[in-house]
């Protein structure tokens, strides 16, 4: 079956664009300068990425249309169509812990998302994926160690 590898770069610019700023408002509404540094990085690089996609998408916009199998296919578009649907809205009266779940699950996503067009699309962009690839993961450490700092644990934050 013929699958356009431009619905997932055009699914990875929608993505950052709403991360970056999910990360933004985080950021300005921030509980305390630790977190608000983490949300500010976080958005910024958020931003970085949705410009490399942009980019990739400009630059192999006639190269993405291949032959994969219906599974193949099936999976990639659950994907798209969970991220599309699934709104990472602000809401102001998320208590931290919360809002770093959400964060929590916004990296991983985009883990699985850059890996599906690794595996997809492996001659693609190698080099720029790998980079992008390494800061989710980092992003995802991140989150996860302010998840795990003891005071905010302990107050149920």
């Amino acid at each position: 079956m013929k699958f356009d590898g431009k619905q997932i770069l055009s699914t990875f610019v929608k993505m950052e664009e709403g991360v970056t700023k999910y990360y933004a408002e985080l950021a300005d509404n921030a509980p305390d300068e630790k977190s608000k540094a983490l949300f500010s990085r976080l958005s910024l690089e958020e931003e970085n990425h949705r410009k490399m996609y942009e980019a990739l998408l400009d630059k192999h916009y006639g190269d993405l249309d291949r032959e994969f199998s219906e599974e193949e296919i099936e999976y990639t578009q659950s994907l798209i169509d969970v991220n599309l649907t699934g709104k990472h809205s602000f809401d102001k009266d998320l208590k931290l812990k919360d809002s770093l779940e959400l964060a929590e699950k916004m990296e991983k996503d985009g883990i699985l998302f850059v890996h599906q067009m690794m595996s997809m699309y492996p001659d693609i962009a190698e080099k720029e994926m790998k980079v992008i690839l390494k800061e989710e993961k980092r992003h995802l450490q991140m989150v996860r160690e302010r998840m795990n700092f003891g005071p905010i644990r302990s107050l149920g934050l």
